[in-house]
């Protein structure tokens, strides 16, 4: 269950008036900011890149199952 604040990842294409399109790149890491329902129950989450300070133009909504949820993970280089 994702909830505001989360990490997630997109995975696919999003639904935007009959038509797949991108509006952040597959494979992006992103943060959750908004989580709306819509009338048939569908979760929509709104996310933002990770980083992304431009927040105040609003966040990009992809289903639910257009993205997964993980977490980052620091790595030393050798």
């Amino acid at each position: 269950m994702l909830k505001v604040g989360d990490t997630v990842k997109v995975k696919k294409e999003t639904m935007h008036y009959g038509e797949r399109i991108a509006f952040i790149p597959i494979g992006t890491i992103c943060r959750v900011v908004e989580i709306k329902y819509y009338e048939n129950k569908e979760k929509m989450i709104g996310i933002i890149p990770e980083g992304d300070l431009a927040y105040d133009y609003g966040a990009y909504w992809y289903l639910e199952c257009e993205v997964e949820k993980g977490h980052l993970e620091w790595v030393k280089d050798e």
